[in-house]
């Protein structure tokens, strides 16, 4: 088990910054949905460096971005 990133669509809609996007370091893995207005996570790709939480959290004080608890496939 690892964790990845995981987005609060609900609250990310609110902002409609897409900025996390721009600092994962993994491509095709923080994605930015234009019809809902929010960032998504490709959990697959995601690599669990939690930047993008430094970048909500910390930099951007809006917490939209936390990490969870991920299952490997068997």
């Amino acid at each position: 088990m690892y964790y990845v990133a995981t987005v609060d669509t609900e609250k990310c809609a609110g902002f409609k910054c897409n900025t996390c996007t721009l600092y994962c370091p993994e491509p095709n893995t923080l994605m930015f949905d234009e019809e809902k207005n929010a960032s998504w996570v490709d959990a697959d790709r995601c690599k669990g460096c939690a930047l993008c939480v430094f970048v909500c959290t910390d930099m951007l004080k809006r917490a939209c971005i936390g990490m969870a608890m991920a299952h490997a496939k068997a």
